[in-house]
């Protein structure tokens, strides 16, 4: 049966997948009882769902555990395989606030230091190639990695929620940590600029935080400005890159519960990618240079119309 499966699969693929670049992506979750079930083989609907939609790969744009769960070494190795093993083609994961930054929180059966668990995410889940070409890994951010299919350059950066990881620093020195939080700064942007390639007929970023909602700073973050906008640097280097380019960009991010895609005043194309208790789904992309809207995008489970995201943009 297997066997036919994987046939079938193939078949499919071939059909369906050519000049249009096709993935999944979603985020936040397995955060319940709930959504496990949904996820796991193999009669789950959003796995039944990903083996029977035709895609390149699959996005987890971060938040593999509930913000209430403890950041156990068992949770996160557990929930990062029932999320990796949806589907047979490549799996892409980029961390979120509720896997690092926020396993300090008060409340927790077990707390933890935040840059610990940065190291052990790291280690257990930034260091595997994946089957997907020109893929690489960022040297000093081993979880930001690259690839591209034809023309279109894809990527991840490790943007998190919490203010970027800059705010309710619990456990782990405060000077250290903010340190940290710059030198990835520098690294993510770094990691944009290299592959905003002029060359390229699209381009799709992924991160866990939702940087157009509203932070409580205000203004780009210095080491002279601690109450700051951890996310101005990333909205603003994004929105002029996208007024700039000749090609489309798509951001895809989670952290918040809508479900959304639009675009921007700035022509960046905005996908808020479902999970988080309320929208439990996973969204089907598909790139297609040569159209008036070159992303288009789809949910698994329901034939529900997407809103538009309500950014400010």
């Amino acid at each position: 049966m297997r066997t036919i499966f994987m046939a079938l699969t193939a078949a499919l693929f071939s059909a369906t997948v050519g000049a249009q670049h096709q993935f999944l992506v979603f985020g936040d979750m397995p955060y319940s009882p709930i959504d496990e079930a949904l996820l796991t083989p193999p009669a789950g609907p959003l796995y039944q769902g990903v083996r029977q939609t035709p895609h390149h790969f699959i996005v987890h744009v971060g938040d593999i555990k509930a913000g209430a769960v403890a950041c156990t070494d068992h949770v996160l190795r557990g929930n990062y395989q029932l999320v990796s093993n949806l589907s047979e083609r490549p799996f892409v994961y980029t961390p979120g606030d509720n896997d690092w930054t926020d396993c300090d929180r008060k409340g927790l059966s077990t707390r933890y230091d935040e840059l610990e668990r940065l190291s052990f995410v790291r280690k257990e889940f930034a260091v595997h190639t994946v089957a997907l070409h020109d893929y690489e890994r960022q040297p000093e951010l081993p979880e930001n990695q690259a690839w591209r299919i034809e023309q279109v350059q894809y990527l991840t950066v490790h943007v998190v929620g919490t203010n970027n990881g800059r705010a309710q620093i619990l456990k782990s020195h405060k000077k250290q940590a903010l340190q940290a939080v710059k030198k990835r700064d520098q690294h993510n942007i770094q990691w944009l600029k290299r592959h905003a390639d002029k060359d390229l007929t699209a381009m799709v970023v992924f991160f866990q935080a939702d940087i157009f909602r509203s932070s409580s700073g205000q203004g780009v973050c210095s080491d002279n400005n601690r109450k700051c906008d951890g996310f101005a640097v990333y909205r603003q280097y994004l929105d002029k890159l996208a007024q700039h380019s000749d090609y489309p960009i798509l951001v895809v991010h989670g952290d918040t519960s809508e479900f959304c895609f639009s675009q921007r005043q700035s022509q960046l194309w905005h996908l808020n990618a479902p999970g988080d208790f309320q929208v439990l789904d996973i969204a089907h992309v598909t790139v297609n240079v040569d159209s008036a809207k070159p992303f288009q995008v789809s949910p698994l489970l329901t034939n529900s119309a997407i809103p538009r995201c309500e950014d400010g943009g």
